[in-house]
């Protein structure tokens, strides 16, 4: 721990570059960074300051009712660190009460939050519990007349029992029984079997109370099974004397008299008791009922002049601007345009021809819907983890390549037509990760090359033809716009705007959805630009960009929104074919 330049023991260290020196060295450091006067310390004084140090004089000033004696000793604090200005301690001490209100700042905060967190929860519980108490209400009498007919349901079959077992030991009785050699065993059963719900199924699907005894022959109506017909032993009355026959037969009926007189009119009196119901649905105005839900509660956010402390923090956890872009070798390509666009290369067993207006991207992941060779396929990849995180079947929806999707900013993912399919709209749910069929489309549209949601309506552009759809998320209606130019690749802001490409007449125009307008933009295109795929990604509040990429690396371009300028852009990356390929912007 010498200096090596002089031979000298260490006793300053600056505060300001994080440099050891010696005494001699310090004079140097001074002359030739002035600025530093007031961070650099000597070794005894930063022993003799953490020698008096006391952590209990840390306190949060910002939060803690100020007291005499705390203003006295604050005084008293303040008059020895401006007679020794260049105590390390002051440092420390500064470091530490400003990390310790930080923490205390942040504390409050976080319980604060919680504490909204909380509220909301609980308001959205009433209106839950709300619409819980009508469901019930609703089904108490249906639930309670449904208990009923099950116990008749049960009765009655417990009689049907009964007299089936008449009728079977008639038969036995007409019989010569000597000759009678059946098989007496009883199956194997369950008690399911025995269920009211399975008798119901039994009885829905037979047509007559024959094809129902059949049905239930080995169980419900086997005569042999005393565990389930206890109401005589066939077998045992059998065995009795034989000469009077017809007595058994007289007392066995005497005796279901008995048992079910009483259940025999109860049940009639229970049936003329039952109601019916007649259930009338109309779906709310959601929009009405949204409207009154906002007005029950609202949440403003305001914006705090205290800055967070963000000494210790990592300079890599800012939010880094990327571009996406797969091709045709099973990879993408990862631009970080927030880092001099650095540049990564990234593999995926997944096929990305085709896919060019099937990417969406929703916080941290990317989804992709279909392909050219996956077409029942879609992928969800991580971009934290740079590796897929699942890969799906396409169910409940046919699949398809080049589908046209947007984010409706909830849960819901929208796909719209495809290369064979010309008349749907589809969503996929990113919660559920359920397909289901939205909306039948008129016949014309065909693919389309961009689509977006803006102001509650599914906007989408139809690919080498001048019109374009909305269609109204709620009212489920379709408005057709004609446009004038013939696209062939698409984009869009999420904010209302398409940029789009017409390779015919080489034409780069803006159209902006609630103006109508369309406006012309640079023409002077890279080569090849005009048959390219665009994308649209923003690198900051104050820049924004269309990007393209092709058949090679001839085709990337980068356009600004701001200058109205086009340049080439990253010609030298490696020449992966990116022809039809998605690409899409992604923040983390």
């Amino acid at each position: 721990m010498k200096c090596l330049n002089h031979q000298r023991s260490f006793e300053f260290i600056c505060y300001q570059c994080n440099n050891l020196m010696c005494s001699k060295c310090s004079i140097s450091h001074i002359k030739d960074h002035p600025d530093h006067f007031d961070s650099l310390e000597h070794i005894d004084d930063i022993k003799h300051s953490l020698s008096t140090l006391k952590l209990d004089d840390i306190i949060d000033t910002t939060t803690t009712p100020t007291t005499n004696n705390q203003i006295k000793n604050d005084t008293k604090d303040n008059i020895d660190d401006n007679n020794n200005r260049n105590s390390f301690i002051s440092q420390i001490k500064n470091k530490l009460k400003s990390i310790w209100e930080s923490l205390r700042s942040s504390t409050s905060r976080y319980q604060s939050f919680s504490t909204t967190e909380n509220d909301i929860k609980q308001h959205f519980e009433q209106l839950h519990q709300y619409l819980t108490t009508e469901e019930h209400k609703l089904q108490r009498d249906i639930i309670n007349d449904k208990h009923i007919i099950t116990n008749q349901i049960d009765k009655n079959v417990n009689h049907l029992k009964y007299l089936i077992n008449i009728i079977m030991l008639f038969n036995k009785l007409n019989k010569d029984i000597n000759n009678s050699n059946e098989d007496t065993s009883i199956i194997s059963d369950t008690t399911t079997l025995y269920s009211t719900t399975t008798i119901m199924e039994s009885i829905t699907t037979s047509s007559s109370l024959q094809s129902f005894i059949n049905h239930n022959n080995q169980t419900l109506f086997n005569e042999h099974n005393y565990k389930y017909n206890n109401y005589f032993n066939i077998d045992s009355l059998l065995k009795q004397d034989y000469s009077d026959l017809s007595s058994i037969l007289l007392d066995i009926i005497h005796k279901y008299n008995n048992e079910f007189n009483e259940s025999t009119t109860n049940t009639d009196n229970n049936n003329l008791r039952l109601s019916s119901y007649k259930l009338s649905i109309q779906q709310p105005d959601f929009n009405q009922l949204n409207s009154i839900i906002e007005q029950s509660i609202k949440l403003d956010r305001i914006e705090s002049t205290e800055s967070i402390n963000t000494t210790t923090t990592n300079n890599n956890d800012k939010i880094q601007s990327y571009i996406f872009t797969t091709h045709l070798e099973k990879g993408a390509t990862l631009i970080n345009t927030s880092n001099n666009n650095s540049i990564e290369e990234l593999m995926f067993d997944y096929q990305f021809y085709a896919t060019y207006s099937s990417i969406v991207s929703i916080g941290e992941y990317i989804y992709i819907f279909g392909g050219d060779t996956n077409q029942k396929k879609w992928i969800k990849i991580s971009m934290k983890s740079k590796s897929i995180e699942h890969i799906g079947d396409i169910e409940g929806i046919k699949g398809d390549q080049l589908i046209s999707v947007c984010y409706d900013g909830q849960d819901h993912i929208y796909l719209v037509n495809g290369y064979n399919i010309k008349n749907r709209i589809d969503r996929f749910n990113i919660k559920t990760m359920k397909f289901e069929s939205y909306f039948n489309l008129p016949v014309g549209y065909g693919r389309q090359v961009s689509s977006m949601i803006f102001k509650g309506s599914l906007y989408s552009i139809s690919f080498d033809q001048n019109k374009m759809f909305q269609f109204d998320l709620t009212n489920r209606t379709i408005t057709d716009h004609q446009i004038d130019i013939i696209p062939y690749s698409g984009c869009h802001d999420n904010n209302g705007n398409f940029f789009i490409v017409d390779s015919k007449n080489k034409r780069f125009i803006k159209y902006n959805v609630e103006t109508k307008q369309t406006i012309n933009l640079n023409t002077i295109l890279p080569t090849k630009a005009q048959i390219t795929f665009v994308m649209y990604h923003r690198e900051s509040p104050t820049s924004s960009y269309i990007y393209s990429f092709g058949l090679s690396n001839d085709c990337n371009f980068k356009y600004s929104i701001e200058s109205n300028q086009c340049e080439p852009f990253l010609i030298d990356i490696i020449n992966h074919p990116r022809w039809f390929c998605a690409s899409t912007s992604i923040s983390l």
